[in-house]
């Protein structure tokens, strides 16, 4: 008797083990994860004496949407984020705040992001870089 109550037990525990193991797909950090291509980013923000400082800071929207533009949230524990335009790689990192904001830090420096929205093929957010009036809104997909 006692091994039979012994043995619905283990089985008991190993059902509910498994049943209990769910793959995270509703955090903001498990939709991010993944490789997105970079359709265009619109920026708003710079003064024309940014301009003249550095050429590479110009408002606009630029479109992409080639296979070496991309944006890539990698699942390691350091939270690193690969971004790639026209082959040009940059290594930063991100980090989530809330279900619907995080933080990136790349090239350009802190970006503060409000999600706008998110499904499984398509992330729209709304990057503002820290302590400057300059926001890029990134359109991408999968």
């Amino acid at each position: 008797m006692k091994r039979q109550i012994t043995l619905l037990s283990l089985l008991m525990l190993l059902t509910s083990t498994i049943f209990s193991c769910k793959k995270d797909t509703t955090s903001l950090k498990a939709q991010l994860l993944g490789r997105w291509t970079l359709n265009r980013v619109v920026t708003t923000g710079y003064t024309a004496e940014d301009t003249l400082k550095d050429p590479k800071k110009v408002n606009g929207d630029v479109k992409y949407g080639t296979t070496s533009d991309y944006v890539d949230y990698k699942p390691d524990n350091d939270d690193t984020i690969e971004l790639s335009l026209s082959g040009n790689r940059t290594i930063g990192s991100y980090s989530i705040i809330y279900s619907d904001q995080f933080t990136m830090s790349i090239n350009d420096g802190l970006n503060y992001c409000q999600i706008n929205s998110i499904s499984a093929g398509q992330l729209q957010f709304t990057a503002k870089i820290d302590k400057t009036n300059v926001t890029k809104v990134y359109y991408l997909s999968r």
